[in-house]
């Protein structure tokens, strides 16, 4: 009885030392949210074009190749784009966002992320209608 109880054991002990392999990928591996996250709405990641509550800057998409060049002090301020549209109101016909400095955000957001997610969309429609096409008979 004992020679079966300890050889379960000894099984069931084979995957412990493993344990230590996970645990330490979990602890400093997995990005940690630190308590305001969890408990303060405003504490969480911006969507593009969100507002900074105290700072007023809006938050903008950029692209990640030239992250390097990417200064986060020289985002555009809710006051900026006052002062943006204010100082160019005798442009008559353009419109009020290709007044200001989102301008380029705005198109870049397109471009990055908008753009290959519609791509992407596409072909994963087409994909299911060529996959559907022998059951409905749509060739």
């Amino acid at each position: 009885k004992s020679s079966s109880s300890s050889s379960s054991a000894t099984k069931a002990n084979q995957g412990v030392p493993e344990l230590w392999k996970a645990e330490a990928l979990f602890r400093y591996c997995y990005p940690r949210l630190d308590e305001n996250v969890s408990r303060q709405r405003n504490h969480l990641l911006k969507a593009p074009f969100a507002v900074h509550p105290k700072t007023g800057r809006v938050c903008v998409p950029f692209d990640p190749k030239k992250v390097d060049q990417f200064d986060p002090t020289a985002v555009v301020t809710v006051a900026d784009l006052a002062n943006q549209l204010d100082a160019a109101k005798d442009k008559v016909g353009v419109p009020d966002l290709e007044k200001t400095a989102l301008f380029k955000a705005v198109k870049d957001f397109r471009k990055l992320f908008l753009e290959p997610l519609l791509r992407s969309v596409a072909a994963d429609q087409r994909e299911a209608r060529e996959k559907a096409a022998p059951f409905t008979g749509d060739f």
